[in-house]
């Protein structure tokens, strides 16, 4: 009898043990965490956290405390809110409630080139990769437009997009002058669709194979993050200097599979012109270019719908933990006939002629 209050009393206190480090444990993990929860009007929409995870609203995220993101909602019929939201302290939630706005009837394209060429867009603050691109699908009226090379400085406007139109923008970015101090950043991923982060702060994704410039960085130590779904993260210390570009080039390394082996992979989806809707397996998952992660293993269907244009589809194969590039050019759509009358004949008199 005595032995077994002993036993039970042992247990009791191992128990007593281990509830009290959980409880140490979980406010230190917490402590590294912070939330942003997105809400949309209408909801249901799909909301990307710095381009690449993505669910649909509402949804809380998990990130990093004290940090820059990107929030981008997307809904068939609507247009595309994009914005830069700062993550607090440990433990809080930032609340964010989009309320999307009907698309137009009719879009714009935007035929951009720059000099130099291969200089980041950001339109409208979303990474759309490098010049020279044709981007479609904007809604008529005015866009802000951004773009970043190394050794220039960054070359921003505000240009208007007419619908049915093609607005055409080529222009000239200034290099830095002797004392300007700046340095830049370099940045490419193999495989591509990598989001990169640098002091912890979203600094845009690897969508093309060419590289991603963080430009106008004062000399320094920077902490240089890549991250991918499927692959280990890779961070990189770099130390910038005036007047040069750091070169990084991150070579991602899948995840060891553990007990239960990773049967997703990922697909990263462009088009020319930029900004189609993409179906994936008939269901709408935002606009080009953009990164699917979490996508099963084997084949799935895409669709490439814009307006002005005919249809683009094809079939792509997800491999488990790997990397998948699809990218579709959009034919525009043909334009209808102009019916015409013959010529009357001399002489002839139609029968409802007076």
């Amino acid at each position: 009898m005595a032995q077994n209050f002993m036993n039970t009393r042992s247990w009791f206190l191992i128990a007593i043990f281990f509830i009290g480090i959980a409880a140490c444990i979980a406010p230190a993990a917490a402590d590294n965490i912070s939330y942003i929860q997105v809400s949309s009007n209408p909801s249901g929409a799909w909301a990307c956290l710095d381009h690449w995870n993505c669910q649909n609203t509402p949804f809380t995220f998990a990130t990093d405390p004290n940090s820059y993101h990107s929030i981008t909602v997307y809904k068939e019929g609507y247009q595309i809110s994009t914005q830069t939201v700062y993550a607090n302290n440990t433990g809080v939630t930032i609340s964010v409630a989009v309320t999307l706005a009907s698309n137009p009837a009719l879009t714009g394209n935007l035929n951009l080139a720059s000099s130099p060429t291969g200089a980041d867009i950001w339109l409208d603050e979303r990474y759309y990769g490098t010049t020279p691109q044709v981007i479609g699908g904007l809604s008529a009226g005015i866009h802000s437009l951004t773009l970043r090379s190394a050794g220039y400085f960054d070359y921003t406007e505000q240009f208007t997009i007419t619908a049915g139109q093609t607005t055409t923008r080529s222009p000239g970015m200034s290099p830095y002058t002797q004392p300007s101090g700046y340095g830049d950043l370099r940045i490419q991923s193999n495989p591509v669709g990598a989001a990169v982060y640098v002091d912890n702060n979203y600094k845009g994704t690897t969508i093309s194979s060419t590289a991603l410039y963080v430009t106008q960085l004062n000399p320094g130590s920077y902490l240089v993050r890549v991250t991918l779904a499927g692959y280990q993260t890779y961070t990189q210390t770099a130390m910038v200097t005036a007047g040069t570009v750091y070169n990084i080039q991150a070579n991602m390394v899948p995840l060891t599979p553990g007990p239960t082996p990773n049967t997703n992979g990922q697909i990263t989806v462009r088009s020319s012109p930029s900004g189609a809707n993409i179906y994936l397996d008939n269901a709408y998952r935002g606009l080009t270019p953009l990164t699917l992660v979490d996508i099963p293993q084997g084949s799935h269907a895409i669709i490439l719908k814009l307006n002005g244009y005919q249809d683009w589809q094809s079939s792509v194969n997800v491999l488990a933990g790997s990397s998948t590039d699809v990218s579709g050019t959009l034919s525009p759509s043909p334009q209808p006939t102009p019916t015409t009358l013959p010529p009357r004949q001399p002489g002839h008199r139609s029968r409802w002629s007076a």
